[in-house]
């Protein structure tokens, strides 16, 4: 199926419209195709040429396929990332990014809801590729949001490495319990679980 009949729509009207160029409509049109023709037969020059933008431009937003099933990745962080910053100087680093993570939750909330990611997306969020460039994309962010909370402090840097390094293994365990669910997973459910077990960790 072409991308104009994914849309439902002529090629030179996708041509000649107002290209759409931000990166949370690229998303939009990326998962309305998605969802009609599967993500693995979709390419990225099918999603370019939909949101009417080179696929040079769409690389510039989204590195990979897989950065396009995740929206709005920065407003999360910068979110999280001012309730850490607003946290006591002298509060524990983990109790520190425990309440950030629960108090984020309602963001994520919004986000999904925004977005409103269909059963193929979904699917495709579990997938492999899918997965490592979730879980090392979401680590090198918390290793970054961690060292702007940390810096100047001795040995600042190693613990955002460190927190960077969980952050990667906190995902993978997200992601098999997600898996292990089924459609009806839930990602706070999931979250709860495996900071309960970091709880122990570092108690």
């Amino acid at each position: 199926m072409s991308v104009e009949t994914a849309l439902g729509t002529s090629a030179s009207h996708v041509l000649g419209r107002k290209p759409k160029s931000t990166p949370d409509e690229i998303i939009l049109v990326a998962w309305s195709i998605f969802e009609r023709n599967g993500f693995d037969s979709t390419t990225m020059a099918d999603v370019a040429f939909a949101v009417g933008i080179s696929r040079r431009t769409l690389f510039n937003y989204f590195p990979t396929k897989e950065a396009l099933l995740y929206p709005a990745v920065d407003e999360y962080m910068e979110h999280f990332g001012a309730l850490l910053m607003d946290r006591p100087g002298d509060e524990p680093l983990f109790q520190s990014l425990e309440y950030c993570l629960h108090h984020s939750h309602d963001k994520q909330i919004e986000l999904e809801d925004r977005f409103n990611p269909g059963p193929t997306v979904h699917a495709a969020r579990l997938a492999d590729g899918a997965v490592r460039y979730s879980r090392d994309h979401w680590a090198r962010e918390m290793e970054q949001v961690v060292a702007r909370r940390l810096e100047g402090q001795p040995g600042g840097a190693a613990l955002a490495g460190f927190v960077g390094a969980l952050a990667a293994q906190v995902w993978t365990e997200i992601t098999k319990y997600l898996k292990a669910a089924g459609p009806d997973g839930d990602i706070s459910e999931a979250l709860a679980e495996v900071m309960a077990s970091l709880r122990k960790l570092f108690s």
